[in-house]
């Protein structure tokens, strides 16, 4: 018993750490020799969704609500599951027996919703990290949706349309995290970025500014204004292209110049 304990705690620390193939190789040792902890099969199922394996994550979260019908965390895993399948008329009756199950369904419904919203961003994040980046606007998405104010989650989500390209959603939604908050400084940090990709470099070195004042010990912050002010000393491509054209100039006009006293020596 003390050796499958301690594989629980091994998992759950590898997990904690986001080492999810040690972590799976932990808890499966326990899964397939002590199949009823609830909690060992409900991070295999997270552990499973986040790498696709959709079919196995279902399994574990069904196992995980067998042992134990009242788990509300495998619940709304399994809800959040059906709802990246398509599988909606299954998440939303897995959803409202949750509520109804509770008895106090005004009292727990905003909690639910901070908990699907949170468990989107992760999984966005994951999607993110891997280049993923249409994957995790669609998770970020589905965050807002439940809970709009999140302002962290929006400003993932400028971050992931920034890094596919879209710069002006991604200008359009960080502008509504500094709007609704400015004294947020990731946000001001992200939108900051976002403007001088489309050459506001003077409006995003404002932004970068505000930060730093607010907080000096904003890396960020400080690094992406000691970048901007880098790239304002080097000179533009038209600058580069006048300066090269005056050069050549020069060069032709020194080349005349000594053509011709050679000729007039010659003379």
């Amino acid at each position: 018993m003390d050796s499958f304990r301690k594989l629980i705690d091994l998992g759950k620390e590898a997990f904690e750490k986001r080492d999810y193939d040690d972590a799976e190789r932990h808890l499966r040792k326990v899964a397939n020799e002590r199949p009823h902890y609830a909690d060992v099969m409900n991070i295999l199922g997270v552990i499973c969704h986040m790498s696709g394996r959709f079919t196995a994550a279902t399994s574990y979260f069904q196992k995980a609500l067998k042992i134990n019908p009242n788990y509300t965390e495998a619940l709304l895993n399994l809800t959040v599951l059906y709802n990246d399948l398509g599988k909606y008329e299954e998440a939303k009756k897995l959803y409202s027996h949750l509520k109804k199950k509770s008895g106090k369904q005004h009292d727990i419904e905003p909690v639910l919703k901070g908990k699907l919203s949170n468990l989107h961003a992760e999984i966005g994040d994951i999607y993110r990290s891997i280049s993923l980046y249409p994957f995790a606007i669609c998770e970020y998405e589905k965050a807002l949706e439940l809970n709009p104010a999140y302002l962290d989650i929006r400003t993932k989500l400028g971050q992931a349309l920034r890094e596919n390209g879209d710069l002006t959603r991604s200008k359009n939604e960080l502008e509504q995290v500094v709007k609704a908050n400015t004294h947020f400084g990731p946000g001001k940090v992200q939108l900051g970025v976002t403007l001088y990709c489309v050459d506001k470099v003077g409006e995003a070195r404002k932004l970068w500014k505000q930060v730093i004042d607010k907080n000096p010990e904003n890396e960020f912050a400080k690094m992406y204004l000691k970048l901007s002010e880098f790239q304002s000393q080097k000179p533009s491509s038209s600058e580069k292209k006048s300066a090269s054209t005056s050069t050549k100039a020069k060069k032709k006009s020194s080349a005349k110049k000594v053509a011709k006293k050679k000729s007039v020596k010659k003379k």
